[in-house]
């Protein structure tokens, strides 16, 4: 007998392989269980893929679900965070008009290459959707600029339109507090594989784009005005990506906004820039 229970979304231990209406199936990153999720993530279902598949289809007809239609966002979390960080950036952009999927991973658990592999499963699973564009916070930006050089033969990117992609704060040339941390082991442990990764150098030198997309990035800290963080020592300070860390030549447009918040989604200013540039292409 199984029971309908209410779930935290997923958190460092569940990870986003299907989305549709607010509903998704999610995969435990150490068993590889899966589990059918509804829109106030009640757990609906747990067996394999095409079984949670099969009862999402019942959960459909049931609640007489409408189709998906239109150009959806998907948002990518940073290193420790999980998907609940872009809630003010996923109702404005509700309100706009667009589909919206935040999308969760065990971020202190795999590697950026698993996440990877995650998101082309996901990606390759999108239905009713033929029109996408990313939204990324911190190390969410690498995992993107990992998918879309890596293997341009899945099929997502043959089927889907692929528009723009807007990176807040992402770690190219490497983050100066994973540095600082990667050197003790209980920091290793705690925040896992990604760790490392995000005290590397990412060259700017790097393959094509494949599909090809307007990528703009938004930095919230330089190194003359820090905001609220003048207050605080240099090692605080360096947990924040700068302009500096954040050089890529595939972007076509940068932009400053002095935030003040320590998760950068809640800061109107950023949301509007970020959907601005998923709509125009521009930020202003």
């Amino acid at each position: 007998m199984s029971f309908n229970f209410f779930t935290f979304g997923g958190g460092q231990f569940w990870e986003d392989v299907f989305f549709y209406q607010k509903w998704r199936i999610q995969r435990h990153y150490k068993t590889q269980e899966f589990r059918l999720l509804d829109p106030w993530d009640i757990c609906r279902y747990r067996g394999s893929f095409g079984e949670c598949r099969q009862a999402f289809v019942s959960y459909i007809e049931m609640y007489q679900l409408a189709r998906q239609k239109g150009h959806m966002i998907i948002m990518l979390h940073g290193l420790s965070e999980t998907k609940n960080i872009f809630k003010p950036l996923w109702r404005e952009a509700l309100k706009r008009g667009f589909l919206a999927a935040a999308i969760n991973y065990p971020s202190t658990r795999k590697s950026v290459d698993s996440h990877t592999k995650q998101l082309n499963f996901f990606l390759n699973h999108l239905e009713d959707v033929h029109e996408i564009s990313f939204i990324t916070n911190g190390m969410g930006g690498f995992i993107l600029k990992n998918l879309l050089e890596q293997n341009p033969s899945e099929p997502w990117k043959k089927n889907l339109k692929c528009r723009r992609a807007v990176l807040i704060n992402p770690p190219f040339q490497g983050n100066s507090f994973a540095k600082m941390l990667y050197k003790y082991r209980v920091f290793r442990w705690l925040f896992g594989p990604m760790l490392r990764e995000a005290c590397c150098v990412s060259s700017l030198k790097n393959n094509p784009i494949f599909p090809k997309m307007e990528i703009g990035v938004i930095t919230t800290h330089d190194n003359d005005d820090w905001g609220m963080l003048r207050l605080f020592p240099n090692f605080i300070k360096n947990y924040f990506n700068t302009s500096d860390s954040s050089l890529w030549n595939k972007v076509k447009e940068t932009v400053f906004i002095l935030n003040n918040h320590w998760n950068p989604l809640k800061n109107k200013k950023i949301v509007n820039a970020s959907l601005n540039f998923i709509k125009n292409g521009k930020f202003r």
